[in-house]
């Protein structure tokens, strides 16, 4: 099954890939902006992850996840799942210590 797969298994795993990608975004989207909006930030660092999880690494998931086409011709299957990786790590971490940061 490894290097032989027929392509269209790509699609069936960004697809399961996309069910988290946008509940994942849509959950941050709401309750990042609500505790933008009500909360007073704990610190500077707190409330500048905060806004740039929320105007740049959240739109950047987005558009990694809505650009896999394109982004699968030129780096490959692999290549296209690591950079997902990377840019999902990098923004649950990021969620993670604003979490942290916050309570």
């Amino acid at each position: 099954m490894g290097a032989g797969w027929p392509p269209s298994r790509f699609w069936q795993y960004w697809a399961i890939a996309g069910m988290l990608v946008l509940t994942g975004t849509f959950w941050w989207a709401v309750e990042g902006y609500a505790i933008f909006q009500t909360a007073r930030p704990a610190n500077q660092i707190a409330d500048g992850l905060l806004r740039f999880s929320l105007l740049a690494l959240t739109p950047t998931l987005l558009l990694v996840w809505i650009v896999a086409a394109p982004l699968r011709r030129r780096v490959g299957d692999g290549g296209y799942w690591q950079l997902l990786g990377i840019v999902a790590m990098i923004w649950a971490a990021s969620i993670l210590i604003t979490r942290i940061l916050w309570a």
